[in-house]
């Protein structure tokens, strides 16, 4: 196994890598050369990509049933009857079942 160290240089700095070829490769140097240039084409375009979007997280439902200190809670929908156990939870209410 034979290696072979290269450079190119660029606006980021110098970019280094090392080809690993075995010893009765039979490789010309011209694509030797072309070996070398992919892989700093490579490189190249990964540091130079675009920023990916991002994700935008979709929030989570609230839970229909919590449980608090033994007590069950359900999700409130609508009014609540008079009287009614309420609880809020991370902005969501919820009515003792």
């Amino acid at each position: 196994m034979i290696k072979i160290d290269f450079e190119f240089d660029s606006s980021y700095g110098v970019f280094r890598d090392a080809l690993h070829l075995p010893e009765d490769h039979a490789f010309t140097d011209a694509e030797i050369q072309a070996m070398k240039q992919q892989r700093y084409d490579n490189w190249w375009a990964i540091v130079n990509a675009p920023p990916s979007e991002a994700v935008e997280e979709i929030p989570t439902p609230p839970a229909q049933t919590i449980n608090i200190a033994g007590e069950d809670y359900v999700l409130l929908e609508g009014t609540p009857a008079s009287g009614a156990k309420l609880i809020e939870v991370n902005s969501t209410w919820y009515v003792k079942a």
